[in-house]
Order: C-alpha cells, then sequence, then structure tokens
C-alpha cells in the first residue's frame, strides 16, 4: 500500500510538487480512523456520544467538523507547510477548528452588524495556513454536498485563497484595514443578504425559543437535553454570578450592578469537561433579559500534534490558564466584542461565561458561491492580521514570490483531503453499522 500523502511529516519538498495534482493519493484506513475516533470520544457518556456519532454519520460535512483530532494527526506538522510558512513569522493566533460553518452574524461595539469568525474554544498559536487549509476542505465538501462540479468546486476554493492574499496586501499597505468590520456596506451578495436576514431577529425570538412565561416570570422552556438543577445548586452559583459580575471589564451596562438570575438549566450530556450550564438573568439597568452560557473551556485538540514551539508559544501566553487562552483569542481574532465573556470560579474551578448570540444561524450551504468564498477569504486574512501586528508584511512577502503556487497549493490539498475525509466517513459509517 503507498504512504498516504498526509503523513509526510516534515519533509520538504518544492513548490512545483507541492502544488501539483499528484497530490490527491488517499488510502482506506477504517480500523485506524474507527480507533482514534473511539479513544478521542472514550470519556463522553454513551447517550451523547450515540448523538455525536449520528450527527457525524449525517455527511462527510459533519463528519469533518466532529473530527478535527484527525486533521491535526494528519496535517499539524506536515512539510507543505515550509513553502509558504512554517515559521516564527507565520506563527499565530488562529481559529484551531475552521470551516465554513464558524463564520457567525454579531453585533460589534457600535451595533452594527458583521460577518466575524467564532467560538474560539479551539484557538492555538500555530501557523496561518490551518485556519485556511481548514476553510478550503470545507469549501469543497461544502460543494460537494450541493452536487457543484469539481471545476466550480476547485475555483471557488482558489478564489477564497486568492481573496486571502489580496486582503493580506491590502492590509500591509493599510494597516488600519484589518480592524474594519466585514458589515452589510462591506458585504455583498449572499452575504449581505444573510446580515439583512439578522435584521429580521431580535433578542426577542432568542427568549421566545429558549423560554416560556410562568407566574414568577420567565423560565427555560422543558427540554429532553437539559434538567433543571437542584435550589441548593442554583443558590451557589447565583453566589459565582454575582463575583463574576463585580470583576467583569468592561461592565456591559453603565452602571456596575449585579443582574437578578431567573433560571438555570445544565445540559444533560456535554463535550469536553462537565456539563454546560445556561442561565437565564434580568438586567437592571436596561431591564432587559440575557442568556449565558457557562462551561469549562476543553483542550485544544490540536495541542498533541503541533511544533513545540508552537505549543511553548501558546503556553507563554496563557500561563496555564484556559479561560484566558480564549478570552485573548477571540480579542484579537474577533471583530465584534461579547461583553459578557469573563471568567467564573465555582467551587475551585474556572469556566468559561458568554452570551448566547442573539443572532444564530451558519451561512446556508446553498448560498455559497465564488462571491461568498471571496469574503471568507478576506474576512480571515483580517482577522490574522489582527492577530499579529508583523504578520501582513511576512505574509505578504513570503507569498508574493510565487502567488499562484500558493493557491494552487490550497486548492489542491483541499480537493485532497476532503477525498481523504470522504473515504474516512465511508469507513465511519462501516465500522458504526458493523459495532
Amino acid at each position: 500500500m503507498s504512504t498516504h500523502i498526509f503523513h509526510e511529516g516534515k519533509a520538504p519538498m518544492e513548490k512545483s510538487v507541492q502544488t501539483s495534482p499528484e497530490l490527491s493519493p488517499i488510502q482506506s484506513r477504517s480500523e485506524l480512523v474507527w480507533g482514534r475516533i473511539r479513544k478521542f470520544n472514550r470519556k463522553l457518556e454513551s447517550s451523547f456520544r450515540r448523538k455525536k456519532f449520528s450527527r457525524m454519520a449525517k455527511s462527510p460535512f459533519e463528519f469533518f467538523r466532529s473530527t478535527g483530532h484527525l486533521y491535526w494527526e494528519d496535517l499539524g506538522q506536515h512539510g507543505l507547510l515550509e513553502a509558504f510558512g512554517d515559521g516564527k513569522d507565520t506563527r499565530l493566533w488562529i481559529h484551531g477548528h475552521l470551516d465554513c460553518g464558524q463564520f457567525i452574524r454579531a453585533a460589534d461595539a457600535t451595533g452594527r452588524l458583521v460577518v466575524d469568525l467564532g467560538s474560539f474554544d479551539q484557538a492555538v498559536v500555530a501557523d496561518y495556513q490551518h485556519d485556511l487549509w481548514r476553510l478550503g476542505v470545507s469549501l469543497t465538501l461544502a460543494c460537494r454536498e450541493n452536487l457543484r462540479s469539481p471545476s466550480v468546486t476547485d475555483k471557488m476554493v482558489e478564489i477564497c485563497a486568492r481573496s486571502y492574499w489580496r486582503e493580506i496586501k491590502r492590509c500591509r499597505w493599510y494597516p488600519h484595514l484589518r480592524y474594519a468590520p466585514w458589515d452589510e456596506e462591506q458585504a455583498s451578495g449572499s452575504l449581505r443578504h444573510w446580515l439583512a436576514q439578522a435584521r429580521k431577529q431580535e433578542s426577542a425570538d432568542l427568549l421566545k425559543n429558549w423560554t416560556e412565561s410562568s407566574k414568577s416570570g420567565p423560565r427555560f422552556k422543558a427540554h429532553p437535553d437539559f434538567e433543571t438543577l437542584a435550589p441548593s445548586e442554583v443558590k451557589k452559583w447565583e453566589k459565582a454570578l454575582e463575583h463574576y459580575a463585580e470583576n467583569l471589564k468592561p461592565w456591559p451596562m453603565e452602571k456596575p450592578r449585579v443582574f437578578k438570575v431567573l433560571d438555570m438549566v445544565q445540559r444533560r450530556n456535554g463535550e469536553g469537561e462537565g456539563k454546560p450550564i445556561f442561565a437565564l438573568v434580568k438586567v437592571k439597568e436596561d431591564n432587559g433579559f440575557r442568556i449565558l452560557d457557562i462551561q469549562k473551556p476543553v483542550e485544544p485538540v490540536s495541542l498533541d500534534f503541533l511544533p513545540k514551539k508552537a505549543r511553548k508559544k501558546t503556553e507563554e501566553l496563557i500561563q496555564g490558564d484556559p479561560v484566558w487562552r480564549v478570552i485573548l483569542a477571540s480579542r484579537v481574532l474577533g471583530c465584534h466584542t461579547d461583553l459578557w465573556m469573563g471568567r467564573l470560579t465555582f467551587q475551585g474551578d474556572d469556566f468559561i461565561v458568554r452570551e448566547q448570540p442573539a443572532y444564530g444561524g451558519v451561512l446556508p450551504h446553498a448560498q455559497l458561491n465564488e462571491d461568498a468564498a471571496f469574503q471568507l477569504g478576506a474576512i480571515l486574512a483580517r482577522a490574522h492580521c489582527r492577530a499579529k501586528e508583523s504578520f501582513a508584511k511576512k505574509a505578504f512577502q513570503l507569498i508574493r514570490e510565487d502567488k499562484k503556487a500558493f493557491r494552487l497549493q490550497v486548492s489542491a490539498l483541499s480537493h485532497a483531503y476532503a477525498d481523504q475525509v470522504e473515504l474516512d466517513y465511508q469507513s465511519f459509517l462501516k465500522m458504526k453499522k458493523e459495532k
């Protein structure tokens, strides 16, 4: 059996080879993939693991989203990184689990609706190309799911890479541009339509979906995935939330006042450590309601597969504080700010608190086209340029040497790894059925 292209390690190759169509050989590795997946999910409760596996079985795209550990084991230290990075100059905070479903609609500090990166739980310091590669793979899988032709699919990924380079160049010459939000004026086509749809949504819609009225006020709706907390536990959490509010800086309202906790529920099953808790709170300053998401930070799946220098840099910046890792990454990569994001300490454990976003949903795969791919590449480039001040200049110098090779490498790798994901997905379905 031939050596799998995604296990070549650090062996350097010429650019002409790196961008060659010969990047596509794949291999069936059913037992290996099943073993990795079982090992990674071994600590999950059986009922939640079954639900997760059912979600993974829906499509290759969902399988890719739920198996980041496979990606990082395959490509975390791959030799392909060396052509356009893999050094100190191109290591920065990256999303770490990026795909086209990780772009969100949010309100920035001025109230404008913007398209931005979301969910930084897997953020680490690593080479920028990993975010771009994962975005390319996800675009390929989404296009195949929508029965787009191979030529259309490859062109979309290449356009995404071209846009990424173009925005790097613009941020190189106009440093202030990296901080500009991708708002309704900047957005076009399907992304502008997606933002316009959010205009019709309000926080009341979120409350309508999550809560119901009672004699004592709003309460969470009964749901099979949630369980209520004992009154004694709720009181303990209330005290912890009060302390969290006192230390929240800057305070989301004009005056630093604590809020009233109306109800709390806990997810029956959770991924990572512990089960997420949701708190329905009423803020006295604006008489409004918020839903706060409280959970322990998870360890990034990439850490075991990153180069030693990248792991060391991540640790150096966070000093062993996983909550700070998520907060720091969200500040440097995100353009919008969750003013409710902060640390909560409960019974000796640290939790991260975030507001449940009012504008939910992801960009539908049917709306992904060349224009959308172009915009997603640009949004990612701006995030990377915000994450490291010198990155735009260094990346500009590296990619300028052979812009075409850069685009073709992203396109070729995205195509090849999507092939591997689809084969692994079929292996997963087969092994899941047999086991």
